[in-house]
């Protein structure tokens, strides 16, 4: 029945086109974006989750009565989709069951001859473009089709052609040869994008120093990023399982891994007439410590990666948690003095952490790296240089740049670039560091530029609020940023057509399209293009000289954007802070002002299965398909809402879910047996309208910091359990829901839309739900006099409980005395200390006062007559008498108090 209702509603949505707004000149409104989909492959529930929440927060601005403006388009740039063709075109075994399966889930009838078509590119994109529509429309997602464009469409890359027209001018691009992130296979540079699992697990540039340790017939080339314990080198490390190379660096031999020969022709580095070299020809030589002159031995060492760096490892047991593990267990080396103090505070030595971890052996590899990292934090920081060296009383930090540059200038070290970690592109090609000639740049290192940055930081808001630090943090960290390259889809760089604009570049104010694409679209096929001087009438305050024939187009296209940019709110994951969201706000400083500028930032959390990251491999992938034929749309957007705060992670797991789905049932069970019953109300019932009231102000101010989790618990499952609890207390349901229908489900209508637009034309009006006004809460209401009342009979079921579990009693009858009058009367004189005011007669209850002041609950309403108008749900929560009396205020003993009444079991 559930998809039934979906699909229905999905249909009429999609006929009436009631999600394409309309520029209402005078009427607030609202655009948030969400990020773009690569259109690669089928989603899953992972991914689902930003793009749920977006709608929800979408929806829930409509009725608030904002005009909004929730579009979406494709990503479509850069080499994934490429090299997905690529791998088709060869026949990859392992892309071609991966497709295979995504077309399986898509329904695909002709899989063979649609696998043929994703040799193009284009083809791929455009299937999953519609694929994931489709996912996004079985989803309920109330997203302005009609605006959407791809990344790859001519009309987009004359917007950024534009774009970097616009940066260029203003002197914010550069050229210069740069380290950076290479594909070995593509011959090409590549970003976060191109690299599998760039997004999640970052990978950087790291600066080694390569150390030449010079032999009497060659020397031994060994990288570290800590240059300055040098002077604590006892030998050096190769690998067992490595293949070693003799090279001609200018007049020099040196010996470096078979993969540093690659990264030494990449970054540069002049290297000829290279052989491999026998390792019993490395090891039985001695090599000179530069600076040091010390003579050292080479042992051999599984823990060195042949592929790290150079693939050879000089080791420093008195700074090294590695080499001292390694060095002990083998017994060839005595452990040396070290060169590096500490505070005599500090715990942070080599012994102490292999002890404290437990660390016996160099395969403890988890425990070596926890230590090791604690070990080098804490040396950079607090180490000062010791006696053993010539840099005595330096800091690290001070000593490292010496040692460095000392290496440098005298030639016995030259710079080498490594990843942060093993990588490689989506394609499976190697990912290294190159040194690229004539890069084009983004010079986001500008300060003047950084400080514009920084100023709209501080005047947009976030959501949660810490990012504001964070966003701050990531402006300061930015420096030049390669923004083309020779190979893949996108946009060529205007002023060098050899370069194409790559796939983070292209893609930081695409926002600004959504405004205006069907008339920037209908303008580009009459006029084959969008030249420079069109989009800057459009998008900035320049005046339009083009031909009359697109004057009217043009001015539609500039009311367009002045209603609607900038963009109110941009909702997106935390991997993309450093990157994608920093380039965001630095190139609408660049180019846009005021009110075109971004206004908020809400980051939502990853989503995890069953603890772990989804991946194929783990065999946890769920597609967005998959949860609706499972589920609902409905219930995949309540667990989404409710699993967990916004920007905390949420874990998909199905036992939850099917918690949601049950109260969805219960949700259509009450809503199938409504009928309106109007008249008047009992007090269990008022009580039930005002909590439900006093739930939807605490919705509204949850929903106004995007709280979702906060606010769909209070809404829906709060709601839900107190029309349990009136069906308890004797209520009769439809009559209160007849108070509360139009209210609960426009609030409910952003999280389980499907079903709320189904009841609402049933049980309340014929037009649409999803656009209706969320009313203003009745005058009287919530009726704070029975919230409290209500609550007070629940503390004395609660009080009546803990003495039934304390006694063990099991009482016949349950007899409560409230508050005697003298003492009642006298309450608010005791309560403000005002002692004077108590009559003779009743000082003698002061003492008693004093002794229980902390344990009373005041309670203003009359305690005799709420409690005996609950007397029917107390006897049948107990299954006893209940009986309540007035008590008589006693010297000796004692007396019931305001909101504190006796109680007692017989």
């Amino acid at each position: 029945m559930t998809s039934e209702i979906e699909r229905k509603w999905q249909d009429r949505w999609k006929n009436d086109s009631i999600f394409e707004p309309a520029v209402i000149e005078g009427k607030k409104k609202f655009l948030i974006t969400v990020p773009w989909p690569y259109t690669s492959g089928s989603l899953h529930v992972g991914h689902g989750r930003t793009y749920t929440l977006g709608d929800i927060i979408a929806r829930y601005k409509r009725l608030r009565g904002y005009n909004v403006l929730f579009p979406m388009g494709f990503h479509q740039s850069g080499t994934p989709v490429l090299s997905i063709a690529q791998k088709m075109l060869r026949q990859d075994k392992a892309t071609i069951s991966l497709y295979t399966e995504y077309l399986h889930q898509y329904g695909e009838s002709d899989i063979p001859a649609r696998l043929k078509t994703f040799t193009e590119p284009a083809a791929i994109a455009e299937y999953f473009s519609n694929a994931i529509i489709n996912d996004f429309t079985l989803l309920g997602f109330s997203i302005d089709w009609s605006r959407r464009f791809t990344s790859a469409e001519p009309m987009y890359q004359d917007f950024v052609s534009w774009q970097f027209k616009k940066l260029n001018s203003k002197g914010y691009l550069t050229r210069g040869d740069y380290p950076l992130l290479y594909s070995v296979e593509d011959q090409n540079p590549v970003g976060e994008d191109d690299i599998k699992d760039g997004d999640t697990d970052k990978v950087t540039i790291e600066e080694f120093t390569a150390v030449k340790f010079k032999g009497s017939e060659f020397s031994l080339v060994a990288a570290s990023l800590r240059p300055e314990t040098i002077y604590g080198i006892t030998n050096l490390w190769i690998s067992p399982r490595g293949k070693y190379f003799l090279v001609s660096q200018g007049k020099e031999k040196i010996v470096v891994s078979e993969k540093c020969l690659m990264k030494l022709n990449l970054q540069g580095k002049e290297v000829s007439d290279s052989h491999e070299i026998k390792m019993e020809d490395i090891l039985k030589k001695e090599f000179q410590v530069p600076i040091t002159g010390k003579k050292i031995k080479v042992l051999k060492a599984d823990f060195v990666d042949p592929d790290n760096a150079t693939g050879i490892v000089y080791s420093v047991p008195a700074h090294s948690i590695m080499d001292y593990v390694a060095l002990s267990v083998t017994g060839e080396q005595s452990i040396p003095d070290k060169i590096i103090d500490m505070p005599p505070t500090s715990k942070s030595t080599v012994e102490n952490l292999v002890s404290k971890l437990g660390i016996k052996s160099p395969s403890d590899t988890e425990k070596i790296a926890e230590a090791t990292q604690i070990l080098y934090r804490d040396e950079f920081y607090s180490g000062i240089m010791n006696g053993l060296t010539p840099l005595v009383g330096k800091t690290v930090q001070e000593a490292r740049a010496d040692v460095r540059q000392n290496l440098l200038d005298q030639g016995l070290g030259f710079v080498l670039y490594e990843t942060s970690r093993k990588a490689e592109t989506r394609s499976g090609s190697d990912v290294l560091v190159a040194v690229v000639k004539n890069q084009w740049f983004i010079d986001y290192s500008r300060q003047d530029w950084k400080d514009s940055s920084h100023d709209l930081i501080d005047k947009m808001s976030f959501y949660p609020e810490y990012l504001k630090r964070i966003f701050h943090d990531s402006i300061d960290w930015l420096r030049q940023r390669p923004c083309a390259r020779k190979r893949g889809l996108g946009t060529r760089l205007p002023m060098d057509p050899d370069w194409v604009i790559e796939s983070l570049s292209d893609s930081t104010i695409y926002p600004a399209v959504y405004t205006n694409s069907p008339q920037l679209r209908s303008i580009y096929d009459g006029k084959g293009s969008l030249d420079f001087d069109l989009l800057d009438s459009i998008f900035t305050d320049s005046t339009y000289r083009g031909e009359d024939r697109f004057y009217k187009t043009v001015i539609e296209a500039k009311r367009q954007w002045n209603y609607w940019y900038g963009v109110d709110l941009r909702l997106t994951t935390s991997p993309h802070i450093s990157n994608h969201l920093s380039f965001y706000i630095m190139n609408h400083v660049a180019l846009f002002t005021g009110s075109k500028l971004p206004g908020a930032i809400s980051i939502s959390g990853t989503v995890t299965s069953k603890g772990a990251k989804i991946g194929k491999s783990k065999g946890n992938v769920v597609s967005l398909l998959n949860v609706v034929e499972r589920y609902s749309a409905d219930i995949y957007r309540l667990f989404v809402a409710v699993g967990a705060d916004i920007s905390t992670d949420l874990d998909w797991n199905e036992d939850d879910v099917g918690v949601h789905s049950k109260k969805i049932d219960q949700f259509v069970q009450i809503m199938e047996s409504f009928t309106n019953e109007p008249g008047d109300m009992d007090y269990i019932e008022e009580w039930f309208v005002s909590s439900f009231f006093s739930r939807l102000k605490i919705f509204i101010s949850e929903m106004d910091q995007y709280a979702i989790r906060h606010a769909y618990i209070s809404i829906f499952h709060e709601v839900m359990n107190d029309l349990k609890y009136l069906e308890r207390r004797g209520g009769r349901v439809n009559v209160v829901l007849s108070r509360i229908m139009r209210h609960w489900l426009i609030a409910l209508s952003p999280v389980i839309p499907h079903l709320c637009e189904e009841y609402w034309h049933k049980n309340v009006s014929d037009s649409y739900v999803s656009l209706e006004t969320l009313p203003d809460i009745p005058q009287g209401y919530p009726n704070v006099a029975v919230l409290r009342a209500e609550e007070y009979v629940n503390r004395i079921i609660q009080d009546v409980r803990e003495i039934i579990k304390a006694t063990s009693i099991q009482p016949k009858t349950i007899q409560v005395s409230t508050v005697p009058d003298k003492i009642l009367q006298i309450y608010p004189h005791l309560a403000k200390g005002d002692l004077s005011k108590i009559p003779q007669d009743m000082k003698w209850v002061i003492p008693e006062y004093m002794k229980i002041r902390n344990l009373i609950s005041p309670f203003e309403g009359d305690e005799l007559a709420i409690l005996n108008g609950s007397k029917q749900y107390m006897e049948s929560t107990f299954g006893c008498s209940f009986q309540v009396t007035k008590a008589n205020p006693v010297h000796k003993g004692r007396n019931a108090w305001p909101g504190r009444p006796l109680i007692r079991l017989e």
